[in-house]
């Protein structure tokens, strides 16, 4: 399995054949950065802040 059958699985509308394709795998990419900084930034300061009190 290649890297871009994994991305046409997790992103909706996502193809590698047109620019319009590609550019809704970009919005999705950049939305998925997004979650994972909402998600993982503050569980970092919540233990990050215990570690060093």
């Amino acid at each position: 399995m290649h890297m871009h059958n994994a991305w046409e699985m997790m992103m909706p509308g996502f193809h590698w054949l047109s620019f319009p394709a590609f550019l809704i795998g970009v919005i999705w990419a950049y939305a998925y950065g997004w979650y994972t900084a909402i998600v993982f930034v503050p569980l970092f300061n919540f233990f990050n802040k215990k570690a060093v009190n």
